[in-house]
């Protein structure tokens, strides 16, 4: 998560959603930002943020985060711990339970592995459903619906690219099984944002 006072916004960072480019971009245009993490959580629910928010700042401040299709966002987050040449201790989870993408998606699902079960609504929305932020961009028009994020807030500099992690297309990652996993998985994602394998 970022809070920009001087921006006056507060960023709800999912994880592989484009995130990093985000925060860098935001700490460009703001070099006060303090700590992205809360308690060692850097990514936090809304519903949580929205406690730590000072005086009147919540209903003020542009509050936005990004979402990514459920597929495409596992595969990436798989390929990234897979590539990560030091590894921090959820690396290390998914290397020990997971030493395949399937498996990944099977089995990196409880403890430090939880956080990969999360629909990305739950982010983004109160414990009823209700959204708690302003704008909700894509990560497949990452670069368009920054631009609308840019003029809101008045931004310079263009969005850089940080935190890549390289693989093919991500259907070739899936057997019918897996996917159909991470379609029950990710129900409300799909169905809120329409995405499709």
């Amino acid at each position: 998560m970022v809070i920009s006072d001087r921006l006056g916004c507060i960023f709800v960072h999912i994880q592989k959603t484009g995130g990093s480019s985000i925060e860098d971009l935001l700490r460009a245009n703001d070099p006060a930002i303090g700590s992205n993490m809360h308690e060692g959580r850097r990514h936090m629910f809304a519903r949580d943020i929205r406690p730590l928010v000072e005086g009147d700042k919540w209903p003020r401040y542009f509050k936005f985060a990004f979402v990514r299709n459920p597929w495409d966002r596992l595969v990436s987050w798989y390929c990234m711990v897979a590539q990560a040449r030091v590894t921090n201790r959820f690396g290390a989870y998914v290397r020990e339970v997971a030493p395949t993408f399937e498996a990944f998606v099977k089995h990196a699902t409880t403890g430090l592995g939880e956080r990969t079960t999360h629909n990305q609504l739950d982010y983004v929305t109160d414990a009823t459903g209700a959204m708690l932020v302003d704008f909700v961009g894509r990560y497949e028009r990452l670069r368009d619906d920054m631009g609308v994020v840019r003029e809101r807030l008045g931004l310079a500099h263009d969005l850089p690219h940080t935190n890549r992690s390289a693989h093919e297309d991500y259907r070739g990652y899936y057997t019918t099984e897996t996917r159909d996993i991470v379609a029950k998985r990710f129900a409300r994602d799909i169905d809120r944002f329409g995405y499709l394998f």
